[in-house]
Parts: structure tokens; sequence; C-alpha cells
């Protein structure tokens, strides 16, 4: 286990943490065991006896980090003599990347965050996807944080926070209803069509609420000056109808058969899908506008004693002071003010609880997302204490979480019992739980990566460049003169029926060669409807997009601009997407960084390599097997990332999602329920392989093949797996199968991979 000791001097404790910071830590951390010693000597129970370090390095790396330590790690910790370093490891996690990697998918989960979505450009995903994560990365105030998301609007490269509503799109009072639920902690669905028939709230409590954000539209396109031109050209036909008609000498009907001619031509239907094709699903949508004079209704069957259908809601609070909308207001300004108000204690409540409920598996209130006004705390002192220090402490999450970890509670042993809704808990400790399926990927990964809290740089920059694309063709129309665009699409109409035309005779073709049998004729002709797919797309590019990028090329960057071709992107080679293809393929000075050359990208390529190497010249590898040794990185750095780095959720099939991973489409729907393909998936998959981190080059196999003797490779392999030594029980199980056994080691892996001890938090 040399190398494992050699890295470990090199990741050693070294954060000093800040005195002042410090001891305001352990005051309000000594606080809230008081007040549990408290409330235990009322209940007359005892607190948990105190972990010892080799559980307290594991739990605190899951709850926080969200995966185990690695070996390093873990031997980092557990070979400091420093007395405080308890508190030092939780302060260098809550300021590492770990913890971004872990509460983001915390977030996505209580904020149903989904990454794709069929038909949309996922421009604002990717942008909603960036505030999320840098919000937990810059730790952003939790108040500020919310109030961002509440108040949202404008285009999403300029405002990520805008996702939020569009989760919803179009469904603003589901929308509503989840935003009470999230951050208010009430269930407000039943009030959406009569009065709640297990709370206060009333229906028209519901849409007056409802009505601060009722005005969210969304922004799908940037064709005004198309539209108004359109709308001109159509009042100058209608004006040269009414002059010649004045003129005629046969009550007019010439002119109003001219009239009829020049408005079909100008059918602005027809038109406005040439132009839309274009661009595809870049624009769909790429904003949020809010329409301030929308009035939100009551519905023609309102049935309640407070009111009649149709009835205007004026917006109102809930709760707690008054939220009035002057007339010079946003209304979701006052919305998003009024909500993570100090003064709104539900707002504290509710984040308090649920990073309590992070911690110790079950939260001072439950359920936390149905908090009525005769609901009472576990330890009511205790919540009283922990709204207050959140308030003090400015919403700081990571301060807040910073506290709760150094409380002796949660440095307690974890209680066995399953908890029940129907009894109260006396948080002597945390409840034992099992992972998350995110904490057991992310174990995974910290097993078989040299770099396990690596992001995702490439995933990173190609969102990034979403955003700058559509961002690129959305101004590129803004600055283009719509009247020539006008032009454009009329000739591009004439274009595009000549196109049809073809097409139609070819479908018609296909469709008697199936009835024939005709395979190869109908293969042949559906080549050639492909052609007609291919000139359709490069006369959109030729006549469409390029004349539109060069003009805004031009008014960026000087007359004698011209946009930029990405040589290293390869596009999709379907003909249809050609349009859309070509957007990403060009790049116009000032969206987002011009794409590098071939020999930047060998540049990187390069960077990357010599960083292996160097690791390998750390670890000790021998010459003769770095090719390979390299190769095992190269795949493990382009493969296992982190469930944070990777789509949201992850396609069905996908570990993730067969361990219970939220689907993101309720608030807080991942399962922790164990399953049989759960049970499978944990002895057959391909991390857990010769591909993975049983290859002889992962960093779990490393530590045991350089352990110089059995008892050390036994070591290495808890060490790994479980953060501590194997017991003196243990130690005689290996000895005896380890002299029968060809495959010891892997067998004694998977042991320990699929026992309760690795797949719950202890």
């Amino acid at each position: 286990m040399k190398w494992i000791v050699n890295i470990a001097a090199a990741c050693f404790i070294t954060i000093a943490l800040n005195a002042q910071a410090a001891t305001s830590v352990q005051k309000a951390a000594a606080e809230i065991d008081a007040l549990l010693e408290v409330h235990w000597q009322s209940q007359g129970v005892k607190g948990n006896a105190p972990i010892s370090d080799e559980v307290f390095v594991r739990r605190v790396y899951l709850d926080l980090a969200g995966r185990i330590p690695t070996s390093a790690e873990a031997l980092c910790f557990l070979q400091s003599t420093k007395t405080d370093r308890r508190a030092a490891l939780i302060d260098a996690l809550l300021n590492q990347e770990s913890y971004v990697s872990n509460f983001y998918n915390f977030w996505a989960d209580v904020l149903r965050y989904k990454s794709q979505y069929v038909n949309r450009a996922g421009v604002i995903e990717a942008a909603y996807g960036k505030f999320i994560r840098d919000s937990l990365r810059s730790n952003k105030p939790y108040d500020q944080f919310v109030r961002e998301m509440l108040s949202a609007k404008g285009f999403a490269w300029d405002n990520g926070a805008i996702g939020y509503y569009h989760r919803d799109p179009e469904m603003p009072l589901d929308n509503m209803a989840l935003t009470a639920r999230i951050f208010l902690g009430t269930r407000m669905e039943c009030a959406q069509c009569h009065d709640h028939p297990f709370d206060k709230w009333k229906q028209t409590e519901f849409y007056r609420l409802a009505a601060y954000t009722y005005g969210n539209k969304s922004i799908n396109e940037p064709f005004e000056s198309f539209r108004n031109a359109s709308r001109a050209r159509e009042q100058s036909i209608r004006a040269d109808f009414e002059r010649e008609k004045a003129a005629s000498s046969d009550s007019g009907r010439a002119a109003e058969q001219h009239k009829n001619e020049r408005l079909n031509e100008m059918d602005i239907r027809k038109l406005i899908n040439v132009v839309r094709s274009c661009v595809g699903h870049l624009f769909s949508p790429v904003g949020l506008n809010r329409n301030v004079e929308s009035k939100l209704k009551l519905p023609h069957d309102f049935k309640e004693a407070d009111g009649k259908p149709f009835d205007v809601m004026k917006p109102a609070a809930l709760m707690g002071a008054a939220a009035e909308v002057a007339s010079d207001q946003d209304p979701a300004e006052v919305l998003a003010r009024w909500t993570t108000s100090p003064t709104n204690s539900r707002f504290t409540m509710v984040i308090v609880n649920r990073l309590w409920k992070r911690m110790f598996g079950v939260a001072l209130i439950e359920p936390l997302d149905q908090i009525r006004d005769e609901t009472t705390a576990m330890v009511p002192a205790l919540e009283e204490y922990l709204e207050k220090l959140m308030v003090e402490q400015r919403y700081d999450m990571r301060a807040f979480l910073a506290v709760i970890a150094n409380t002796k509670s949660y440095q307690a042993a974890v209680a066995h019992e399953e908890y029940s809704r129907d009894r109260k808990y006396d948080f002597q400790g945390p409840l034992l739980r099992r992972m998350t399926a995110e904490q057991m990927w992310d174990s995974m990964i910290a097993l078989a990566s040299y770099e396990p809290d690596a992001r995702d740089l490439s995933r990173e920059q190609r969102e990034e460049r979403r955003i700058n694309v559509s961002k690129m063709a959305f101004e590129a129309y803004l600055n283009f003169d719509g009247e020539k665009l006008l032009e454009m699409a009329r000739a591009g109409a004439k274009t595009e029926s000549e196109l049809e035309g073809r097409e139609t005779i070819l479908r018609e073709a296909v469709v008697a060669a199936k009835r024939n049998g005709d395979k190869a004729k109908s293969a042949e002709l559906n080549k050639q409807l492909d052609v007609i797919s291919r000139e359709r797309g490069e006369f959109l590019v030729r006549d469409f997009i390029l004349p539109i990028l060069t003009n805004l090329a031009q008014k960026k960057a000087g007359k004698d601009a011209v946009p930029i071709v990405d040589n290293n992107y390869a596009m999709n080679g379907n003909p249809r997407v050609l349009p859309t293809e070509t957007w990403r393929k060009i790049y116009v000075s000032g969206y987002g960084p011009a794409p590098k050359n071939t020999e930047q990208l060998a540049a990187d390529a390069a960077t990357t390599k010599q960083r292996m190497l160097d690791l390998a010249t750390r670890l000790g590898i021998p010459e003769n097997v770095r090719p390979s040794f390299l190769a095992y990185c190269n795949k493990s750095n382009g493969e296992w990332f982190r469930a944070s780095e990777l789509e949201s959720p992850a396609p069905r099939g996908h570990f993730l999602r067969t361990m219970g991973q939220s689907d993101r489409d309720f608030v807080e729907n991942a399962s922790h329920s164990a399953s049989i393909p759960q049970a499978l998936l944990l002895m057959n998959n391909e991390i857990l392989s010769e591909r993975g981190f049983l290859s002889l080059y992962s960093p779990l196999m490393m530590s045991i093949k350089q352990s110089e003797t059995p008892a050390a490779k036994l070591d290495a392999a808890y060490l790994a797996v479980l953060s501590r030594k194997p017991t003196t029980e243990e130690k005689a199980i290996w000895n005896k199968a380890a002299s029968t056994s060809a495959s010891a080691v892997e067998d004694l892996l998977y042991a320990l991979l699929n026992s309760k001890q690795f797949i719950f938090i202890q």
C-alpha cells in the first residue's frame, strides 16, 4: 500500500480553519446537542454511542461529498493526529467540487430538473442546469437562489433561472402548486379544483397566489420584424386594391382578382414555415417573458361560496405579510420577495428540515411538504433554534450543513429501527439509510477513476455551445432587415413548392412499390427523397443561413467580417438536419469561445496525456505497462463520470435508474427500495468488471496488487470499499477462502460490494 501512503501524504488535511468561523460552528453545534440532551431527558432516552473515525469518514463523505472516500482520502484522515481533524474534514468537503456534485443531484430531484425534452432545443435546460451548479459552486445563499428562480425572466443565455418556470411550460397553475410545495411546505394541488378538503386553503386563495405568475409566456422566435414587414405588405396590397377599385370600370372585379393573387402569394403561414425550417428547434423555446396585463379568472365551473365563475383574481399572499402588487411592479418579483423573506417562517422552516433530513434521514417535521398551522416539530425547541440559526447565517447552506455535521448527535451511531410517521423520532443519531442511486454510482466511480470528482468539460463545452448557437441564430434574425427577409421567404416559398411537388410524386411511387413488394424500387425511391431533402437543406443554407450570418458578423466586427467555419465539428449526416447542423458548425465572433483548431485540440490531448503520465510516475507504474495504464485512464476519464455529469435523469436501463434514481416527473421521486434487478445489477454490470474497477489498472485493483502480503491485500480491499480494516473474524474467512480459490480477490470484492455494509450509510 506504499502508493496509497504517498498519495495520502499529498492530500493530507492542511486546510486551516478560520478560528472565528470554527468557533461559531462549534458553538452552534454544541447548542443543538444541548437542546437534544434536554429533549432526551424529557423522553427518558439517551443519545447513541459516538462513532469511530472509520465510520465517520465514510458517513461524512457520503452525506457531503456524495460518495465513499478513496483509499488515499480515508487513509489521509485516519492517519491524522490533529484534534480537529473531523471539523477540518467537514470544512474541506463543503468547499470541494464533490459537494457541488452531490447537492446538484439533491436539487435536481427536488426541482424535477430534466436535461432533455423531445422536440426542444435544450437551450433553457442547459442554462438552467448551469445555473443550479454555479449557484452551489459559488455558495449562493438559499434565499437568493430561490428568489432568482421565482422572479426569473429574459433569455436563457442571460438568465438560466428561467428554467424553473419552463419546467412546466404553459401550465402556470401546476407550477404554482409545486412552488408552494417545494418552498413553503404546503400541498395545494387539491385547491386548484375546489376548496382543500384536508387543509384550510380555499380555491380562491390558490388562484390569487397563481395570479402572480400567470403572465409567464415563452419566447419562441425572433421573427417580429418579418411579421411586421408581412403585415405592412398586406396593408399595402389592400390599399392598392382600394385605389384600383376606385379607378376601375368593372366594379373592381379585376382589382379583386389582383388583390387575391397577391395575398395568396403573401400567405404568412407558408412564408413563416419557410423561415422556421432554417432553424429547426433552435428556438423552442429560448426565453421567458411576462405579460403583466394577463388576468387569471376563476374557472367556468367554480362552485364555492366566495366567488363566481370568471371572477378576476388579483395576486395575494397566502400567509404572513401582505404582498400587494403596485402598478409599476412585476408580480413575480413581488412573489419572490414575499416567499423568501426571513419573516416568512414557512420558507425557513422548509429549508431547515430539508437539510436536516439530508443528514439524519428524517426531518424534524414529517412530512416536510405537508405543513399545517397545527403541525408541531418532533423537537420544537430545536426547530425554533435551527430556523433562527438559518436566518442568522443568511441562508448559507454550507454553513448550516457544517453545524449539523459537527454535532455529537450526527456523529453518533445510527438507529437501526425503521422510522414510522405514526411515532416521534428522538434523533439520538441518524437513521440507518440506503445509499441513493447517485451515491452508489458515484462510489463506484471512486473505485474506478483516479479523478472521481472530475467535471465533464466536454459536456460543459457542448452545452455552452448549444446556448451560444441559439443566441447567435436568434440575434442574427433580430439584426436582419424584415423587408429583405420577406423577399427571401417569397423566393424560398417558390423553391419549396417545387421541391414539395417532386416529393409528392416520389412518395406516391414509394407507396406503389411497397404494394407491389418491390423492395429494390422502394429503396431507390427513398434515396431520391433523401436527395430532395439535401437540396432543400442546401438552398436554405445558401439563401437564408449564410446571408443572415454574414450580416450578423459584419454588424459585430465590420463590413469585411465573415462567419468562421468549425472544420472539427462532425456534422450529422442526415440531410434533413443540414440547416440546424450548419448553424452549429459556423461561429460568429462574440458568441462564446472560438472553435479550436487542430493544433489546439492536439495540444489539449497532449496536456491530458502528460497529466496521466505524471500520475503513472507518482504511482510507480513500470514503463512496460504504461500504455495499458494510459488506455485504462483514457477509458475511465471518458466514460466514468459522476451522476451529476450525466443526462438528468439517466436513460432507462442505466445503472442509476435501476438503482432508483428519480424520473424527475414528481418532486423527490427517487425510490429507496431494494429489488431483484438491483441485486442482479450489482453482480453483473460493466463498471464491476475487468473493463471497470476490476481492471488491473483501476485505483481499487492497484491498491490490492501493490500490497505485498495477503494480509495487506485484504486490508487494501476493506479500506477501499468500507473505509476500515477487516475484523479478526473477517480475516479468518478470507484466509480460508484465499487458500482454496484462484480468484479469491475478485470474489472478495464481489462479496463486499454486495454486502449491506457497502449499500447502507452507517
